[in-house]
């Protein structure tokens, strides 16, 4: 099981119970890890060399693993409803109330960005018995949706002025760059992912999010130092082969973005500006991912899907989908479990 973020517990010394300080995300502990890099300095790459940077990413990993909890700084990626306050919530209350998406933010904006991704809730002894994410309600939805107006669901990504540049912009990377810029470029565009494009045609050839740190222990922080698209082979269990027509190629091509390029489709989630909303929460639910590129016919990402552009774009109509479930019935039928960190425990 992978988990995005815990809520962050302090616990009373004289029984089990705590006290839920915050949501800790994945894309904290990326913050934290960046913060580090640059007071050590190893976030210069031209002033470095790849196994250079290796080395110092490695020394900052092996002490950043060491961080108390508490002390890595939160983005505030969930918020807490009492449990008593979802006997009559809807699903629309929730997603206004909770996730902050209403039917005043139209899909794709940046307001969007800064949403929760997901909320707890809390009983009343404090104890966190139920999270509930975006991911949960769209999968909802997608169980149920008969529930929603057609208009909705079948309408066309450009249609809903979806996935443009205009709407949520993409940020790229070549796949020379190294792994660890990416992430850089990720924070200070406010993004949770970036496009992996070929460095010869602009084609998409992979994916890299916050999520992508997960899989690493802290002591192998140096692979950060690869080229994003090295990194991605080895994330992947990729074996690098190149195709034997090299015509696809353009002379500009490193050899680990053709071996991305190979993988094709296992590695990007990508539509078309004709995909549908219901298409959209289909790809989501079967990849198991938080959002789309839209591409053109020459697979050159246009625009992003996020799932919160999903809901926000539906958000007008759920009112009748789901006006008796209660947060604690939604996360149940969906699965989700629940997961704490205490503050004793390291990054």
């Amino acid at each position: 099981m992978r988990v995005q973020s815990a809520p962050l517990v302090t616990m009373h010394a004289d029984n089990q119970h705590y006290d839920a300080q915050c949501f800790l995300s994945v894309g904290d502990l990326c913050l934290g890890l960046l913060e580090r890099v640059a007071v050590e300095g190893a976030n210069t790459s031209n002033a470095l060399t790849v196994l250079t940077r290796m080395a110092a990413l490695t020394k900052i990993g092996q002490k950043y693993g060491k961080t108390n909890l508490l002390d890595v700084r939160s983005k505030w990626d969930g918020t807490g409803v009492w449990a008593a306050a979802t006997e009559d919530m809807s699903l629309s209350d929730a997603l206004r109330r909770c996730l902050h998406i209403g039917r005043e933010e139209s899909p794709g904006s940046p307001m969007l960005r800064q949403c929760p991704h997901r909320f707890a809730v809390i009983d009343a002894s404090g104890i966190v018995t139920d999270i509930v994410a975006q991911s949960d309600i769209a999968m909802y939805l997608r169980r149920n949706i008969d529930l929603l107006d057609p208009s909705i669901v079948d309408a066309t990504v450009k249609a809903l002025g979806l996935g443009s540049q205009g709407s949520r912009r993409v940020v790229t990377v070549e796949a020379s760059t190294p792994t660890i810029d990416c992430f850089q470029l990720m924070q200070s565009s406010n993004v949770q992912a970036v496009a992996v494009v070929d460095d010869g045609t602009d084609a998409i050839v992979g994916n890299l999010s916050e999520t992508d740190l997960m899989p690493l222990q802290c002591d192998a922080y140096g692979a950060l130092a690869l080229p994003v698209g090295e990194f991605l082979v080895h994330a992947h269990l990729i074996v690098p082969k190149l195709d034997n027509d090299r015509m696809l190629y353009s002379p500009q091509t490193t050899a680990f973005g053709a071996a991305l390029m190979c993988a094709g489709k296992r590695l990007t989630v990508t539509v078309t500006p004709d995909a549908t909303v219901r298409e959209i929460l289909d790809l989501m639910h079967t990849r198991a991912v938080h959002r789309v590129w839209v591409v053109d016919d020459a697979r050159r990402p246009t625009g992003v899907i996020a799932l919160s552009d999903v809901l926000a774009a539906i958000a007008v109509e759920v009112a009748g989908a789901g006006e008796t479930d209660t947060a604690k019935s939604m996360a149940r039928s969906t699965g989700t479990t629940t997961t704490t960190a205490a503050t004793s425990s390291p990054a």
